[in-house]
């Protein structure tokens, strides 16, 4: 029983983060449009994408963190 309500609290939360995420790349491509229209804006874009590779290589080493795999699990 008290699964079923981590459960389902858990599941709510992945929703809620989902929909967090979609608002976010919406946003993120306006950010972007507006960027492209000043000279410099498309390097700005080129390097940001860059330090977020690097930061994401970075933490392919990492841990996962402390209840990620049960996360992982609901989500497939």
């Amino acid at each position: 029983m008290e699964w079923d309500r981590e459960n389902d609290l858990l599941a709510r939360a992945c929703d809620e983060l989902l929909e967090q995420n979609s608002l976010l790349q919406q946003e993120v491509e306006l950010l972007r449009a507006q960027l492209r229209r000043h000279p410099a804006g498309e390097m700005q874009i080129r390097e940001a994408r860059r330090q977020m590779d690097e930061l994401a290589d970075m933490s392919r080493g990492l841990p996962p963190m402390p209840g990620l795999e049960r996360l992982d699990a609901l989500a497939h």
